[in-house]
């Protein structure tokens, strides 16, 4: 109908869209939701293809607000008319709006049906050359019965019009997440959607089907049938892929199990359809996919970000990166996490390695400023193979900043280090095993150690011995021989000359110091 008023409407919380999409049947009032967005710079994006005659948009929003919208919509689009949508606390913002040049605003909590539609008409009323035409009839918007069946509201369909529009016993699911197939082919979705519908009545003309709206991003439809026609509607879908992908190669379609009652429409598409749309990232090249083609024993095995952390926080980075590639490669083998799970999981893995440098004193202001790049290229891969292949790039670029760097002052690993030389002294321990124990490159702990501790591993560990020689010297009365292998000297004559070195004294003569009432000379 060339007179219905075109309706966009831009709020960032889904139900409130759905709850808007639902609140009355629009083209029976003259009106139609032509779209909707979640923030204001989605809605300046529609804006020029859809030419909506009005915005109902609210006030707080992500990434682009109410009021900025407004703005620009006022000098770009002046004929376009604006209802605010606002809490009680936002009136501060409804005042700046008016200011603006908005039309009117309503209160959330205020979506009365009557009230909003007689708001309209009256905006309509003053909108150049648009007369509403409304359809005075009592038909039913079958389209828009189903969105809201599909949303969670209530419908009312008689068994009468039930057996009209869907004269026969089985029903089945079939959609498409197109978001990343708009983005790659720099179409809009509203266009592709176009296209593909298109696709499908020609190609499943013979059968009784309906387009059916629930997110912007999804192209789903409803498909009606008898049972024995299942093999042929395969077919030809399979020759509708063949024909989409000519034009768009990354196509797929996801087909949900069949049902047997319209009432199962919201339970079906949450549990056999979505599913798929969470797990497409793992079959590329898969153009269709049923629930079936989904791993079903997908036990999660929880990633232990405890040893991750410490193996960074040991400069053990390819240790560190190596258990991730681990873990995400038997989640991609096994399913047992989504596409958003699985990126979630590199991006916090990608966050404590930059953390952990940046607190262990390394210059990681290149990887900080990078952050959110990085994090966007996890989200913009489209198959577990990007994926492992931009860990290997991110694996490379973090060794480089790690062994370009000078080594940094850090406190916490060289505690650690310290605390296990003080409860190993005793034991024939060396630097080899330190290396060993705390996972470092041996050579690059000994430069480590020597920036921390400028007399070395060696004369450390016999400070340490040292000291706890004098301890025994002083409360234990037991031979000198005794005590050399007690603090990890299997030779005592060796034990004497390291001890006489750090005291300028030996053992004997020190303990007999102690006894006659002398002080030795090392404290």
């Amino acid at each position: 109908m060339d007179n219905l008023c075109k309706i966009l409407i831009v709020d960032d919380e889904y139900l409130l869209r759905q709850g808007i999409k639902h609140l009355v049947d629009w083209k029976k009032e003259g009106f139609e939701i032509v779209g909707e967005a979640s923030n204001g710079k989605e809605a300046l994006d529609l804006i020029e293809t859809l030419k909506p005659h009005i915005i109902i948009c609210d006030i707080v929003m992500p990434v682009m607000d109410g009021i900025a919208l407004v703005n620009a919509v006022k000098n770009t689009y002046p004929d376009i008319q604006i209802i605010i949508l606002s809490g009680y606390s936002d009136f501060d913002y409804v005042k700046e709006a008016f200011k603006l040049g908005i039309n009117d605003y309503i209160l959330k909590p205020k979506l009365n049906p009557e009230e909003v539609i007689k708001l309209l008409k009256n905006i309509v009323s003053k909108i150049p050359n648009l007369e509403l035409l409304t359809d005075g009839s009592n038909a039913l918007n079958i389209n828009n019965e189903l969105s809201k069946l599909i949303s969670g509201f209530n419908i009312s369909l008689t068994s009468s019009e039930a057996s009209e529009f869907f004269p026969n016993e089985s029903f089945m699911l079939m959609g498409s997440n197109i978001k990343n197939l708009a983005e790659k082919n720099s179409i809009s979705v509203l266009s592709l959607k176009t296209y593909l519908r298109k696709a499908v009545k020609n190609y499943l003309k013979d059968f009784v089907f309906y387009e059916i709206d629930i997110y912007k991003d999804i192209y789903l439809i409803i498909i009606n049938f008898q049972k024995e026609s299942y093999p042929e509607i395969i077919r030809n879908i399979e020759n509708m892929i063949t024909y989409v992908s000519s034009r768009y190669s990354d196509i797929y379609y996801a087909l949900g199990d069949v049902f047997n009652s319209i009432g199962l429409l919201q339970d079906n598409y949450n549990q056999s359809l979505k599913p798929i749309f969470l797990y497409k990232f793992f079959f590329k090249d898969k153009k269709l996919l049923s629930y079936e083609d989904l791993p079903k024993d997908n036990y999660k095995v929880k990633f232990d970000f405890k040893y991750y952390s410490d193996q960074i926080y040991m400069l053990n980075i390819p240790a560190a990166i190596d258990y991730l590639k681990r873990y995400i490669s038997n989640c991609i083998k096994t399913c047992s996490l989504n596409e958003l799970e699985l990126k979630t999981l590199f991006q916090n893995a990608l966050y404590n390695i930059i953390n952990i440098l940046e607190e262990l004193n390394f210059n990681v202001e290149a990887m900080n400023n990078s952050k959110i790049e990085y994090f966007q290229m996890i989200d913009e891969t489209t198959s577990t193979n990007e994926l492992l292949l931009l860990l290997d790039n991110i694996e490379q670029e973090i060794i480089r900043l790690l062994y370009n760097n000078s080594i940094p002052k850090s406190d916490k690993i060289m505690n650690r280090i310290l605390q296990y030389i003080s409860n190993h002294y005793k034991e024939q321990i060396s630097l080899k095993e330190i290396a060993d124990e705390f996972h470092f490159n041996y050579y690059y702990l000994s430069s480590y150690f020597g920036s921390h501790i400028p007399e070395g591993f060696s004369e450390y560990l016999n400070k340490i011995r040292v000291e706890k020689a004098l301890e025994l010297l002083r409360n234990i009365d037991i031979p000198v021989s005794e005590i050399s292998f007690m603090v990890g000297y299997t030779d005592p004559s060796y034990f004497s000359k390291v001890f006489k070195k750090f005291t300028k004294t030996t053992p004997s003569k020190f303990r007999r110091n102690i006894t006659s009432g002398t002080r030795g000379h090392y404290e």
